[in-house]
């Protein structure tokens, strides 16, 4: 079975099919006519665009000064700064609501060819090949997560790393080590801290699968000396490009809330629950039903399309390669670990590092790999060996669609006895006056009885054309089939749990209200920074991590919560006397009518005050205090000192000086550019080095 095809290019063909198949199936997105909703404006697209405005205004994005008054970048692990991919669209386009949007159909599209790359390596069939990939690329655990920036971004990496890692376990050279190194990076630099984690274990799996697989061709002791050797040279490079991402995280680790194992109550929430596994064959109906579902919607969408789940059911009763039995296994395995639970509480317990992950749902996009990797096999083996529909398929096949038959019978007359349905509320759909309002309206007048029935109706369509294609062996309608099935249970889903009613030019007109680049924060009471006023949450966050201004008078919900900060804002939650609040920026403390205070100059981590004073006093910023902080005046550099639970102050003494505060994390200053040096030595290497 290990026989490769003649080539391991992705023609150009193949590529505008993927690119045009991304763009139907997710067109509510990719035509902008509506914007991705809750998390991915109001947590994720702050730090890019704050990043995008620095390097634009000619500073290094280390601290953001806006975000709860301040927190180092290079630290936060949601944001993707450590991926080049961020560096490179942040320089050059910049961050906006339409290149924030490309970039997650991006890594969506590098997924799915990821994907088709991977399943060469059993050497599947074209068609087949094309299934599984357009599978992954439009998978619920992508449709359900659009939202989640570094969800999609880790899950668009985890093929290519598989593909890499197998074919370096298989046969060293060492451009496929520098391939493997650089995918790895991309994946730990970009992906969610969860995924970056239960990757490690994934992994271990693989390596240890190949392990024992080749103990027919080399002895236990030649194959144990080629496994550490080569793991040693590939944890090093790893480690070397990734050298100031590590840095950047341990520095932020002790003065981080989230930076310790979190409880055994928190570290079950939002999992994939196993009732959500209806989706698998009914991914509609996944959309509704919070109670019988007991988890987010976000986390329920497991589908991979009903092409692959025929054949994955079939699979499991037919005779499996080693191959499919470990995919098999693994899959299960986290399947129950995203199940939470009993699962997830032995995890929990006994497997390192797993309780730190707090959202359990992100492991299903393991579980969906390998059920494709599983069920895209399978439906090889009936391809090349050319069975028909009489073979063990059809038992599958009727049993599929007496479940469709039965849920869309059952849906339907519990609509129409209960009058549960979208079709008893005409009224109040049309009634609505735009568009967007119309398809909200429709949107939440859909019950769960109404996914059933709608949902079994398309199904049992697409059951019957692929029941022609297997009876008749026409495989290239088959593969058009599981694409349009793909393609229709995303468009389906998409409302629901990936965009707002709000368009991409809409959202952007708001981001326009923002000040250019990063200018001068106006020296005026924090209490009296402008916000703008939503009837409804703000689609874009909190606004003041976009107004220019520095101080906030509540904590903004964001990711990056430091220890101090959060101490400050509890011990001044319900304090209307707040000094602070009352207080510029900067300020000179004890105040006086004859102070004087002028702002020479200011970035985001450095900023240069002039004062003038008739005592001696003390000059505070209003940002957080956090190591690298420094001081200088009177011709002397020193570390700040703290003002008041969390924020910094230099002394004054009486007359006038020029103070200058700046944030300077050399260490991880250093390694940064040493990361990015050996990233493009690596690359360069890769391009050098030609493939036998």
């Amino acid at each position: 079975m290990q026989v490769y095809t003649k080539s391991n290019t992705i023609s150009l063909k193949t590529f505008l099919f993927f690119l045009l198949t991304v763009f139907i199936a997710f067109l509510p997105v990719s035509s902008f006519l509506f914007f991705l909703k809750n998390d991915a404006f109001t947590g994720y697209f702050p730090p890019k665009f704050f990043m995008s405005e620095s390097l634009h205004s000619g500073f290094l994005p280390l601290w953001n000064p806006y975000i709860n008054f301040g927190i180092p970048q290079y630290g936060d692990m949601s944001s993707g700064f450590w991926s080049p991919i961020t560096w490179l669209i942040a320089s050059t386009v910049g961050y906006n609501a339409y290149t924030f949007t490309i970039e997650v159909l991006f890594y969506i599209l590098i997924g799915g060819l990821g994907f088709y790359r991977l399943l060469q390596l059993w050497v599947i069939d074209k068609r087949v090949r094309i299934i599984g990939a357009i599978a992954f690329m439009c998978c619920g655990y992508n449709v359900g997560h659009l939202q989640h920036f570094n969800w999609l971004s880790g899950a668009a990496f985890l093929p290519w790393c598989l593909w890499s890692y197998i074919l370096l376990l298989k046969k060293f050279s060492l451009r496929q080590l520098l391939i493997s190194v650089l995918v790895f990076y991309l994946l730990v630099s970009s992906a969610h801290p969860g995924i970056s984690i239960s990757a490690f274990y994934f992994f271990l799996a693989i390596l240890l699968f190949y392990f024992f697989k080749n103990e027919e061709k080399f002895s236990l002791a030649i194959r144990t000396k080629y496994f550490i050797k080569l793991h040693l040279i590939f944890i090093f490079l790893l480690l070397l490009v990734s050298s100031g991402m590590i840095c950047g995280y341990l520095d932020i680790l002790p003065h981080f809330v989230r930076g310790n194992k979190i409880s055994l109550e928190a570290s079950l929430s939002n999992p994939t629950t196993l009732q959500s596994w209806i989706s698998a064959l009914l991914p509609f109906a996944a959309v509704t039903h919070n109670t019988f579902f007991n988890t987010d919607p976000s986390m329920r969408n497991s589908y991979f399309g009903l092409v692959l789940l025929l054949f994955f059911l079939l699979a499991c009763f037919q005779k499996k390669n080693s191959t499919q039995i470990f995919f098999l296994i693994t899959g299960i395995a986290f399947m129950l670990l995203s199940a939470g639970g009993i699962f997830k509480t032995i995890a929990y317990h006994f497997v390192p590092f797993i309780g730190y992950v707090r959202l359990n749902g992100e492991f299903t996009i393991y579980t969906i790999l390998c059920f494709i990797i599983f069920a895209s096999i399978e439906l090889d083996k009936h391809i090349r060996q050319n069975r028909n529909f009489n073979s063990n398929i059809k038992w599958i096949y009727y049993t599929v669609e007496i479940t469709l038959s039965a849920c869309l019978f059952f849906g339907l007359y519990k609509a129409i006895s209960n009058k549960q349905s979208f079709l008893f509320s005409g009224n109040h759909i049309f009634s609505a006056t735009t568009l967007p309002f119309k398809i909200k309206a429709l949107i939440d007048s859909i019950t769960f009885y109404d996914t059933l029935w709608v949902q079994g109706i398309i199904q049992l369509f697409f059951l019957w054309g692929i029941k022609y294609c297997l009876k008749f062996s026409n495989w290239n309608l088959l593969k058009n089939l599981a694409v349009m099935n793909m393609a229709i249970a995303c468009l389906m889903n998409i409302p629901f749990t990936g965009v707002g009613k709000m368009s991409a030019a809409q959202i952007q007109s708001i981001l326009n209200k923002s000040p250019k680049g990063i200018p001068k924060p106006q020296l005026q009471p924090i209490k009296n920074n402008d916000t703008l006023n939503f009837k409804e949450p703000s689609p874009v966050g909190d606004w003041s991590m976009y107004n220019k201004q520095i101080g906030v008078k509540n904590e903004v919900p964001y990711p990056i919560i430091l220890k101090n900060m959060r101490e400050y804002f509890e011990g001044n939650q319900f304090d209307k006397n707040n000094i602070f609040l009352n207080q510029p920026f900067v300020f000179i403390s004890p105040a006086d009518k004859n102070n004087s205070l002028l702002i020479n100059s200011f970035s985001p981590d450095k900023i240069s005050i002039a004062t003038n004073t008739d005592i001696s006093s003390q000059l505070i910023l209003q940002q957080n205090f956090y190591p690298h902080w420094f001081y200088k005046n009177e011709n002397e550099k020193k570390e700040v000192n703290r003002a008041g639970i969390n924020f910094i102050s230099a002394p004054l003494l009486k007359g006038t000086t020029i103070t200058i505060f700046s944030f300077e994390p050399k260490l991880v200053k250093w390694l940064m550019l040493f990361s990015a040096v050996i990233f493009v030595i690596l690359l360069l290497l890769i391009f050098r080095l030609n493939p036998k």
